[in-house]
């Protein structure tokens, strides 16, 4: 296993990556290698850029460095659903990889700065070293698992629950990158695209909210969230954080590859 100051100077394309893999299990040299190797474009999107619109083509794989987008599908009646939220540390357009075109819309909800990847690239990487196969899959089945958690959300939790859930796993997947200890966080999501996500009105969302801060749960307001009671919180959602998969898999042998 690299030590920290060898991946700090193995793998300068992010921290967030860094700390997001090493969740998961160990990050041996030639990985580290393969990703300084495909991570060598930093590009900088603008709030408002549309990475890949709703079917449209896929073309490259984005490795996000520092700001957060939005994964949504629009309805033929200008109604969305925002299907997920893209943090430091998460890949855009991954599906690239597999895909030509997308069901969804992403779109840059801050200025982003990001690393800019090949499909190709990313594909002929995957086929050479199965430690990153192993990583990128994890990544994937992480999105899956949440996805799974969303679908259980909107089907049968109330809308009380549902907010609860979608801040405890935001602020999760923040103290993966960041750390924990801290009661404050920036979430970039304006009331409307809360609602979106929560698939609720604004109204209620608003109203939602409000009973989160006036017991003494949270509070949120202009992108701020304060959790005041996190246990409280995590009750409140029934949240078990064991879905994203932050385990770390020691047992994987990271010097294994694919002839």
């Amino acid at each position: 296993m690299l030590d920290p100051k060898e991946k700090r100077e193995l793998v300068s394309l992010t921290r967030a990556i860094v700390k997001k893999i090493d969740g998961c299990m160990n990050v041996d040299e030639d990985t580290a290698h393969i990703i300084e190797d495909l991570c060598k474009e930093q590009i900088e999107l603008p709030a408002g850029t549309v990475v890949v619109p709703q079917d449209g083509y896929y073309s490259d794989v984005y490795l996000v460095e520092s700001g957060w987008a939005i994964r949504s599908r629009y309805m033929p009646n200008g109604t969305r659903q925002i299907v997920n939220a893209v943090v430091p540390g998460d890949f855009m357009a991954f599906n690239a990889v597999l895909f030509n075109r997308s069901d969804f819309e992403l779109k840059c909800k801050t200025d982003v700065c990001a690393y800019r990847i090949s499909s190709d690239a990313l594909s002929r990487a995957l086929g050479r070293n199965a430690a990153l196969s192993a990583l990128l899959f994890w990544i994937n089945g992480q999105e899956e698992s949440m996805l799974t958690e969303r679908i259980v959300s909107l089907g049968r939790r109330t809308a009380k629950e549902r907010a609860a859930h979608v801040i405890c796993e935001l602020v999760a997947r923040i103290e993966m990158i960041s750390g924990a200890g801290t009661q404050i966080h920036t979430i970039p999501l304006s009331q409307d695209e809360i609602a979106d996500i929560l698939g609720i009105s604004v109204v209620h969302t608003n109203k939602t909210l409000q009973a989160l801060h006036r017991e003494h749960i949270i509070s949120f307001r202009n992108t701020k969230l304060t959790i005041l009671d996190r246990a409280q919180l995590e009750r409140e959602a029934g949240f078990e954080n064991g879905y994203l998969h932050f385990t770390r898999r020691d047992d994987w042998r990271t010097n294994t590859k694919v002839a």
